[in-house]
């Protein structure tokens, strides 16, 4: 492996040297010239080479004057999981999935060296490329700059970014030679990377003023719970907490949960919990198996309510599955339906929600409201429906197992009710002050509004 002078923060510019070389360079350079601007020399740019192709060792000899070769990566990666392969297997797609570990090994390694700064990494590709890329991009924590110059930065891009800060850069015309339209792009991907760069730099080295942290609460929320959702942030400003909200798309849950795992998010007000209906009946929005787990596994305070599992997210009406088009559909937009849940698949979300959290050794509060659990769940709306939303708490207090640490609460208001979000804050501080993890954490509790089950 190439060796690099400690303590110099190091960039990373990656591409296939067998296909894209020149392109390569070029945004290596630039990349280069802009860091120089702002730190004359001081900032170290490396390329790296992940080409997956069988000939792409005679193209390590065209080098920019610091280049990781293919070699180095895989010998690394393969010396960790105790393989010893000399070369990559034909099968293209088994290949690029290979040089994709490699590149996600050496760059989580270089994240954790202590005695030296990543500054960032950028990357250039088409379609494969970009997937090769993005999969080990997307692993290096939030903050640390990542932009890959793509064929694909448009359209459906959720398969690259997943819930990182990832930037897919537009490269306009294919990542086929340097021209004059190539040229402005890799130049202003270049210049863009090294404003990020400068700024982590910047943060990680200067000597910025000592800035008291706040505890940081995760919270979801949908269209239909916005005014409950808005109440109990701006109450926890109040308190000296900051907040996060998380829009309830599927995308919005995993990238909350996300930010949990790395330490970002210290509780969670999981207000908004619609995305459990998407995964369980087929909605668009939907969550997956492991909902609720970090946080679970990160013991971190959490209050759970119910919010808009009366519906389940689904395409245009025109997208409608057949097996839909008997039930009690809402026209939202044209883009997104709702589809009003039913009585059973209600028990099914409880026992979905009850599995996790009875798994739990950490403090839960589940905060129910009977009257309603979403802007359209109320009379005269298009989604009320008593017997069904009954249904619904009723099985959350059947089915999570109550104790000391684990407790579910009913209050008589809707969920987008002013009293509601009271208790949900309320019963928040209760369970945080008693987390010794967060017993520095401002405000007192009362729950004097609830009915404790």
């Amino acid at each position: 492996m190439a060796h690099f002078p400690v303590n110099i923060p190091r960039v990373f510019c990656v591409g296939t040297a067998d296909t894209k070389l020149e392109e390569l360079l070029f945004l290596a350079n630039s990349v280069q010239s802009s860091l120089n601007s702002f730190f004359s020399n001081k900032v170290q740019v490396v390329a790296i080479d992940v080409s997956a192709g069988q000939n792409a060792e005679k193209d390590e000899n065209l080098v920019f004057s610091t280049m990781i070769p293919r070699r180095d990566l895989l010998t690394s990666y393969f010396q960790s999981t105790a393989q010893s392969p000399s070369e990559l297997p034909a099968d293209r797609g088994e290949a690029v999935a290979i040089m994709s570990k490699a590149l996600k090994h050496f760059l989580q390694e270089e994240a954790q060296k202590d005695h030296e700064i990543l500054g960032g990494v950028i990357g250039i590709g088409g379609s494969g490329g970009t997937s090769l890329i993005s999969s080990a991009f997307r692993s290096l924590p939030l903050g640390v700059p990542k932009i890959i110059v793509s064929t694909v930065a448009s359209g459906r891009t959720e398969p690259y970014i997943g819930t990182s800060d990832l930037i897919l850069f537009p490269s306009v015309v294919d990542v086929c030679g340097i021209n004059s339209v190539s040229k402005v792009v890799l130049s202003n991907a270049g210049a863009a990377f090294a404003g990020m760069v400068a700024q982590r730099l910047d943060r990680l080295t200067g000597d910025s003023p000592n800035v008291e942290e706040k505890l940081s609460v995760g919270l979801t929320m949908f269209g239909v719970t916005t005014p409950c959702v808005n109440a109990v942030k701006e109450k926890l400003h109040k308190l000296g907490y900051e907040t996060l909200v998380f829009h309830a798309t599927g995308v919005g849950g995993r990238a909350m949960e996300s930010l949990v795992k790395e330490g970002f998010i210290q509780g969670v007000l999981d207000i908004t919990t619609t995305e459990v209906a998407d995964h369980i009946v087929g909605g668009i929005m939907a969550c997956d198996s492991s909902r609720f787990d970090a946080i679970i596994e990160k013991k971190i305070p959490l209050v759970l309510s119910a919010g808009a599992l009366d519906m389940v997210t689904l395409g245009s009406k025109d997208t409608i599955p057949s097996k839909f088009q008997d039930r009690n559909i809402y026209i939202h937009n044209q883009q997104i339906s709702a589809m009003r849940t039913t009585a059973e698949e209600n028990k099914k979300f409880a026992a979905f929600i009850a599995d996790k959290l009875n798994k739990s050794s950490s403090k839960v509060c589940v905060c129910l409201p009977q009257k309603g659990v979403s802007a359209m769940d109320t009379p005269g709306k298009a989604f009320y429906d008593p017997e069904a939303t009954g249904t619904l708490i009723e099985e959350l207090q059947t089915l999570v197992q109550t104790n000391e640490d684990r407790q579910v609460k009913v209050f008589p208001y809707h969920i987008n009710d002013p009293e509601f979000a009271d208790a949900l804050v309320d019963s928040f501080l209760e369970i945080n002050l008693k987390n010794p993890i967060h017993s520095t954490a401002p405000g007192t509790a009362s729950c004097a509004a609830s009915q404790q089950m």
